[in-house]
């Protein structure tokens, strides 16, 4: 009579519960709204994370280690901020607490791409996603709103921008596993995948989120352009310019936003609605001026009811946290960059268009991408962790 293998059997429960952690934060992070979610998510990450047997035992790999210092330095940089500006414990602490949250994501991303695999991880969350904008546009509908009302897509954020944020990296990641020329999909599988793709495009534009709807097209067409030879790669100086390109277009847009509305809009409806943005911003660079060694710290918020913070992920860094830490942040982005170029072949596409796209839509939305848990863990902290983790190659192209 044999005797179990209890080491297999432990690592196949640890598989079971690392799958059961992420299916977690996506039905958390696509279907339940608010506080609930977040709180969820957040159990989703730990449980993750906690689910790896080599975790505290082997030492992780040597990008990841420059990761989670990188975010500590941020963190001490926050805490000095803080004490400078005077603020509460409450909220400061609250302000520190998401550093931890981002060191268990990358912790989590890591122990996510070695149990389940890219393939699984963008698989599962096109089709989370897929569910969740069908679902949306029920409700939508069946609620009486029209096609021209503003969608709000269901889960986490409960607002249009950030939601459209959510479906718009599932529909990167579906893009990345289609382009796997190692792994061609068949007509069949193609056409299963356009008609799950249909709710969420219809869903994204319907949000009217003009930023996300960008930033995913420059992504997507700077990363996979059908020119491109077989073994090429954006990375390096190379993918850094384009990232910062994708959010100066953004920017740029907003700025000469109403003068395009003069040309091309009747009204102010729907896609020409004014954003607003540039009061904002002039907000933000008289608040830069007043601090920018240390900024405003991440618990500021502008007295507008409705306009509250930065809209925009670099001025915002550089109000909360000064101009020194968005000059470190940028840097971090380079070196970040370079590393891409080692990375797996197509981990390295999925997480440069990630980038991109986070950059592109920064140009208008996340103005502290250090903050609590949203959806931008998803589209911009998961993909850094699987670089950060991923299995390393002689680059194809050269370091960029």
């Amino acid at each position: 009579m044999t005797t179990p293998d209890t080491s297999a059997r432990g690592l196949a429960g640890r598989n079971v519960l690392c799958v059961a952690g992420y299916l977690l934060l996506l039905v958390s992070a696509y279907f339940i709204a608010k506080n609930l979610s977040a709180k969820l998510m957040i159990a989703g990450l730990v449980t993750i994370a906690v689910s790896d047997p080599t975790l505290l035992r082997e030492r992780l790999p040597r990008a990841l280690e420059w990761g989670l210092a990188a975010l500590a330095g941020f963190a001490a940089w926050t805490v000095l901020g803080l004490l400078v500006n005077g603020i509460p414990l409450g909220p400061a602490s609250d302000a520190v607490a998401n550093f931890a949250l981002l060191a268990v994501a990358l912790l989590a991303g890591r122990r996510l791409l070695a149990c389940c695999g890219l393939r699984f991880i963008l698989g599962a969350l096109f089709a989370v996603a897929s569910l969740s904008a069908l679902l949306t546009l029920v409700l939508h509908f069946g609620g009486g709103l029209s096609l021209a009302d503003r969608l709000v897509p269901l889960g986490r954020p409960s607002n249009s921008i950030p939601g459209a944020g959510g479906l718009c990296i599932a529909l990167i990641g579906i893009v990345a596993l289609l382009g796997d020329r190692s792994r061609p999909a068949t007509p069949a599988t193609i056409a299963l995948v356009a008609l799950a793709a249909l709710p969420i495009v219809v869903a994204v534009a319907m949000t009217q989120s003009r930023g996300p709807i960008l930033a995913t097209v420059v992504a997507l067409v700077a990363t996979r352009p059908p020119w491109r030879p077989d073994g090429w790669r954006l990375t390096g100086w190379r993918l850094f310019a384009v990232a910062l390109l994708a959010w100066s277009l953004t920017t740029a847009l907003i700025v000469i936003e109403p003068w395009l509305r003069a040309m091309l809009c009747v009204d102010q409806s729907n896609f020409c609605r004014p954003s607003s943005r540039q009061q904002i911003w002039t907000w933000v660079f008289e608040h830069i001026s007043q601090r920018p060694l240390l900024g405003f710290t991440p618990v500021f918020r502008f007295a507008d009811s409705l306009f509250n913070h930065a809209h925009n992920g670099l001025f915002g860094t550089a109000m909360y946290f000064g101009v020194p830490a968005l000059v470190a942040a940028l840097a971090m982005t380079f070196v970040y960059c370079r590393h891409l170029a080692t990375v797996d072949g197509e981990l390295s596409t999925f997480c440069a268009t990630a980038l991109i796209f986070s950059f592109g839509y920064m140009g208008s939305d996340l103005p502290n991408p250090f903050s609590f848990v949203n959806m931008h863990f998803l589209f911009l902290w998961l993909p850094i962790a699987f670089a950060l983790a991923g299995r390393s190659e002689e680059s194809a192209i050269g370091p960029g």
